[in-house]
């Protein structure tokens, strides 16, 4: 099996001699996972549940289904190991610390939703082997072969289980990740949670589940799945100095407060261009202001993919470099094969290369490690999905595209990017930086002296930089253009669009999709789905929104989520969507902003249905309210009109002419948006929004559950009034949120409020907004 990434042959080895070792290394950490309390002992079948692998020190990789299989909820399994090829058995307790998705439920036994893999983490430390999984983003094969292992019911007795499975081609979508379809033999129970390997380079791409209806073959699970495990919100231990533009002194936690103490946090000065406020007259996504709050106090808890791969890449340097005699190394092995990573590195120099990473701290997230894979000189490729996450990741992605002429230099660029990256400095910093910089410079003698030298240069400068003998400015030693922004523009700059279009033949279903949009305009789409009932919607959305946001998102700073609906869908509560149990509503988590998809068909004087294009004047109309809404920030800029209810008595939402001529400075604000006492209460939303409204305010009533209106009216007509400008209003909405989430009872007027924030002059990706004449 050969493929584009530069694999090998045996080149003169005995194959039997070569398969023997691979097979010896893969058995070696191959478990049975059983149910709690299992022995060790092989006739203890019935309390076996299937198999899975080592892939860092003390952590297994295994199907969902799995450890699900047995008694109880799946949250405590048995491991059963070998310290070795040739070691003895032995039983271990294993927690189960993450299922993809979280929850299922199942419609039959062993039934999983993909990708239905699970880590377990265990509870003892013994010494086992690991295998060495790819770090490529998506390893896919037209044709050849798989290496599978496993365990499997023989007899009544599990048995360990090998073999090669033939790959059929991919099955399989975007949003749930493709997988190898692999045929062959049939797949006994017990080998699912077994690890899948490209026996060209020896290295594992996937977990194999068998067929769900017991036919020949199965699936490949590819590893690259892991990626979309829930981040951990980044967090560190106490760092000495902060490496870049000098940080303002925060206030630190008061180890007096109770930690459910969460003052609110200081608004956003909007008065003064820069990072955390919009600038005079800016054109653009709503940018919003997320400084992370330092007085709110967070345990260091490392992000659990980057703590496991960190280990699982330090393990395999490691144990190259321990030089134990007689014992075969994964290195090695490759290195028989004639593997030569991204056509350009020995099996030696990779692992080298990877441990060194792995010495420094992830990536303060996906986005940051975008920008840099984005910075470099003559690449320009697609970004896979699920979306690189760790150092390695991005080493996997310069495997995947770069030309045969040009790997190596990227490679060299790409690690010397990652020395430079902004960090916490101490000496175990140094240290890391130093090591991987030996890397670099070992490597750059195959470019020539030229490159050599401009890398050692700018290695000095940045050192001087870390050790602080630089006038203080921040120095990243890019030649070519900036890896990333200012820690504000970064994130600023994107935003995340979700557009759902009506279905007018099947109003109970719709299509969609979902992109990331650059305050410039362009637009990267990344998934898309059609005739999806309104009630699945939001599960349907929770993997590819995630995915979006972790392509966006930077440390403290969300990034907005506009939802584009169709004017009779205006009120769907997207910022009430969970992205999995347990998590807070997006809209705590995040802006979240609606925006109309239709606007060219929505309801006219007579409350009819308008097919054309907005007329010049309507559409004039709008953009001089949206500018004059918001203009050079000051108070008295905007006014809350309070449409639909009077002294608690409700009334009509007044026709799209009475609503045009109210001032410019207006805020429409519904307070019972919902409650359809009015024929045309319908239309309400659309009406306004045909009016020239890009700003509006509502809430969704839920009668009797809301409370009294007067505590909406006043409360609503503070945060209008008061904000200096509309574009204060989406932080504002915002942090009523995340407060509601946080359960304080002064923010639970405003349960069920949403923010109509639509700017006209970013057109909607094939809308029917019109666009300005030059």
């Amino acid at each position: 099996m050969t493929d584009r990434h530069g694999g090998g042959v045996s080149g003169g080895r005995d194959p039997d001699t070569v398969h023997s070792a691979l097979r010896e290394l893969v058995m070696a950490a191959t478990v049975r996972i059983h149910i709690p309390g299992a022995g060790y002992a092989p006739e203890e079948s019935g309390e076996f549940l299937g198999s899975g692998f080592f892939i860092a020190p003390n952590w297994v990789l295994t199907c969902a289904h799995v450890v699900h299989g047995g008694e109880g909820d799946g949250g405590e399994v048995t491991v059963i190991c070998r310290a070795g090829p040739f070691g003895e058995p032995y039983a271990v307790p294993g927690e189960v610390a993450a299922t993809l998705p979280e929850r299922a439920e199942r419609s039959v036994q062993g039934d999983w939703p993909d990708p239905d893999l699970a880590l377990v983490r265990l509870r003892e430390p013994v010494e086992h082997e690991c295998l060495y999984v790819s770090e490529r983003s998506s390893p896919q094969y037209a044709e050849g072969q798989v290496f599978y292992a496993g365990w499997a019911s023989v007899r009544g007795r599990p048995q360990p289980l090998d073999g090669f499975l033939a790959v059929h081609g991919t099955v399989g979508d975007r949003s749930a990740g493709a997988r190898l379809s692999l045929g062959g033999n049939v797949l006994p129970f017990g080998v699912s949670g077994g690890p899948v390997i490209d026996p060209v380079r020896g290295e594992v791409v996937g977990v194999l589940k068998p067929r769900a209806d017991h036919g020949p073959g199965g699936i490949s699970i590819g590893i690259e799945q892991l990626r979309t495990l829930p981040v951990t919100p980044p967090t560190r231990p106490p760092a000495p100095r902060r490496h870049g533009p000098s940080q303002p002194d925060l206030e630190r936690p008061d180890p007096s407060r109770p930690e459910s103490y969460r003052p609110d946090p200081p608004r956003p000065d909007l008065h003064r261009p820069g990072p955390y406020g919009p600038e005079p007259h800016r054109s653009g996504p709503y940018e919003p202001d997320h400084r992370p709050d330092p007085r709110r106090p967070d345990p260091y808890r490392p992000d659990l993919y980057q703590a496991i791969w960190h280990a699982h890449d330090r393990y395999h340097r490691d144990r190259q470099l321990s030089g134990v005699s007689g014992r075969r190394t994964w290195v090695g092995l490759q290195a028989e094969l004639g593997a030569r990573p991204g056509r350009v590195l020995s099996p030696y120099e990779r692992v080298e290369l990877l441990g060194r990473l792995a010495d420094l701290e992830p990536p303060d997230s996906t986005r940051g490690l975008l920008d840099i894979l984005q910075s470099l000189p003559d690449f320009r490729a697609p970004t896979p999905s699920p979306a690189p996450r760790g150092w390695r990741d991005g080493l996997g992605v310069l495997y995947e595209s770069a030309r045969h002429d040009g790997a190596l230099p990227l490679v060299v660029e790409y690690a010397m990017r990652v020395m430079t990256a902004e960090r916490p400095v101490s000496s175990p910093v140094l240290d890391a930086e130093a090591a991987l910089w030996g890397w670099i410079r070992q490597a750059a003698t195959r470019l020539g002296s030229g490159r050599h030298g401009d890398l050692a240069r700018r290695r000095a400068r940045h050192l001087g930089d870390r050790l602080g003998e630089s006038d203080g400015r921040r120095d990243t030693g890019y030649p070519y253009e900036s890896a990333r922004e200012s820690s504000a523009g970064s994130a600023l700059r994107l935003s995340v669009l979700l557009q759902v279009e009506h279905l007018a033949w099947d109003p109970e279903h719709c299509d969609w999709s979902v992109a990331v949009v650059r305050r410039d305009g362009e637009v990267t789409p990344l998934d898309e789905g059609q005739r999806v009932g309104l009630d699945g919607l939001a599960s349907c959305l929770a993997a590819p929104l995630a995915e979006a946001f972790r392509r966006c998102d930077e440390p403290g700073r969300p990034v907005a989520l506009y939802a584009a609906l169709p004017h009779h869908l205006l009120d769907l509560p997207v910022d009430e969507w969970r992205l999995r149990p347990g998590a807070d509503p997006l809209g705590g988590e995040r802006p979240v902003l609606i925006r109309c998809a239709d606007r060219g068909r929505l309801p006219g004087e007579d409350d009819g249905y308008d097919t054309g294009l907005l007329a010049h004047d309507e559409e004039s109309d709008r953009r001089d309210r949206w500018r004059r809404l918001h203009a050079l920030p000051g108070r008295d800029t905007t006014r809350a009109e309070i449409l639909d209810c009077d002294d608690a008595v409700r009334r009509p939402v007044p026709a799209v002419s009475v609503l045009r001529g109210l001032p410019p400075g207006t805020v429409p604000v519904l307070c019972r948006e919902g409650d359809r006492s009015y024929e045309d209460d319908d239309t309400a939303l659309a009406r306004i929004v045909r009016a020239g409204y890009g700003v509006v305010l509502w809430r969704r009533w839920r009668r009797p559950a809301d409370p009294l209106c007067g505590e909406f009216h006043r409360e609503a007509r503070t945060i209008v009034d008061g904000a200096a400008g509309a574009a204060e209003l989406p932080a504002l909405v915002h942090g009523l949120r995340d407060r509601m989430s946080e359960g304080l009872p002064e923010s639970f007027w405003a349960r069920g409020i949403a923010l109509l924030y639509d700017d006209p002059d970013q057109p909607l990706p094939g809308g029917d907004d019109l666009l300005e004449a030059p």
